[in-house]
Formats: structure tokens, sequence, C-alpha cells
């Protein structure tokens, strides 16, 4: 395995651990952002082993930042063969239904590589398939103790910095101590992501609402428009402009400096 400073990040100079440490020091502010007052809601649906998902956590928080909404992060995991990515599962190993499918998939890593560099947060494309399915578990706990973000960040930062090298998002020990990193109370962790357990039953939940929204992959944003009174379900980080204007027209911008505009190529908190 290649050492910390020989990873690819997005500033050659800069050690993984130290990435990690400067974009983690923006949590308390992630924190804030979400515990701001509301007048209405947005659900995202997020995956811990999409990187697009993890490339849009920073810039989906700029919504509650300038207007009055509250954003309810939801986990949903993806799978890999319903998205085209591997015919099968098996041994981790990814392998492509065909030629084309393998050229999308390496596109797809590819995109979130050199949005990850506008944003400055380290990324590595996976050397393996990945289950999230127990960190999603770990999530929800966390989420119960509002740090559902600080954990995603924490976790996701790790891992798509090193490629899934030098973190297990399958082991329940790395979880657990990047929960205790964050001073979340561990009391019942083991208990609620264990099979069949409340997390298992609230991650069902949220798939059977994902879907019912008309989900098609992550991130997925659900709100209500209030110019139809409908519901609606948008795919992709590139609707946050959209999702802004029409926050904008429901006079929710939380001061007159706020611009419904918002870029593509975000990046970072000014």
């Amino acid at each position: 395995m290649a050492s910390e400073a020989q990873q690819p990040h997005t500033d050659p100079s800069e050690t993984l651990s130290g990435a990690v440490a400067r974009v983690m020091g923006e949590a308390k502010d992630w924190r804030r952002i979400m515990s701001l007052d509301a007048k209405t809601s947005l659900r995202v649906y997020l995956d811990m082993k999409s990187p697009h998902a993890y490339i849009a956590v920073r810039p989906t928080l700029e919504l509650a930042r300038d207007y009055r909404v509250k954003i309810d992060f939801r986990p949903y995991p993806l799978s890999y063969t319903d998205f085209g990515l591997s015919t099968t599962l098996e041994n981790n190993e990814r392998r492509p239904p065909s030629p084309e499918a393998d050229r999308k998939a390496r596109m797809y890593y590819a995109a979130a590589r050199e949005y990850a560099k506008l944003q400055r947060i380290p990324f590595r494309s996976p050397h393996r398939l990945l289950d999230s399915e127990l960190a999603h578990r770990a999530f929800l706990f966390a989420k119960r103790q509002a740090l559902e973000i600080p954990f995603m960040m924490s976790v996701c930062l790790r891992g798509w910095g090193s490629g899934w090298r030098d973190y297990e998002i399958e082991s329940l020990t790395q979880l657990r101590n990047s929960l205790a990193c964050l001073g979340a109370d561990l009391d019942g962790f083991e208990k609620f992501v264990g099979p069949d357990a409340d997390g298992q039953r609230e991650l069902t939940k949220y798939v059977e609402d994902a879907h019912a929204s008309g989900f098609v992959g992550v991130p997925h944003y659900v709100f209500l428009d209030d110019t139809t009174g409908r519901q609606v379900g948008l795919f992709g980080r590139e609707h946050l402009a959209l999702i802004r204007s029409k926050l904008a027209v429901q006079g929710l911008a939380r001061d007159d400096s706020v611009q419904a505009e918002f870029t593509h190529a975000w990046r970072g908190p000014v």
C-alpha cells in the first residue's frame, strides 16, 4: 500500500490527514447551518459509496445557509448491478457488463475527481466494490445526535481520499471509531446497527420513501414545490440552482444578498 504522502490528493503537497483535518475544520459550521430556523424542508438521499454524493454534501448545505430550509439527509444504498457498474458483487471486484459500461464507469469517477479538485477535497478512484449498508446504519445512529454530516464526511474524506484503501467502510470498529472521534454517545450503537434492528428498519423505510418519490440515483432531492403544490424529485447536484430558485420564489432567502444562481463548479464556502 502506498504511503500517505504518496496518495494522490487535490494538492500534491498536502497529506491525506492534512486534507481531512482542513475540511473537517468546517464541521462546527455544518452543524450550525443544520440547526438554523426553517420554514420548509428538503429531503436529500445520499450513498457514501457514491463519489457524486460525497461531492454534493457541502454545496447542498449552502441551501440551508442561504435559505430557510431544513435539510433532511437520508442514506440510500445504491446497487452496483442496477446502476450498471458491475454484473456481479462477487469478491468485490467490478465486472462491467460491456466495454461501453466500463467506459461510462471510468467517466463516472473521472468527473467526480475533477469536481473534487474544485472543492479541494481528496479523491481517489476505489480499488474495489463497496458495501455501504453498515455505514448507513451508523449514519442513522449519528443522525439521532445531529452528527450525520460530520460522520459522513469524516468517513468519506478518509475513504475517497485513499480510494478506500485506508478505510474499511464495512468495518464496525472503524465506523465506531469515527463516531467516537466526533464525540458521539456510543451507548447502544452495536445493537442499533445490528441485523434486523432499528437501524436496518429505518434504512428500509427510507429506501421505500425514496422509491415512492421517483428515485433515480444519488444525490436525490425531494421537496414540495409551493407554486404547484406538488412534490418534486430531482436527481443530481446540477439541480441546486433550480432548487434555490424555487426557494427564492417562496421568499425563503435569509437576507437580501442571497442569489438564486449557483455554479455547478462550486469551489467551497466563502
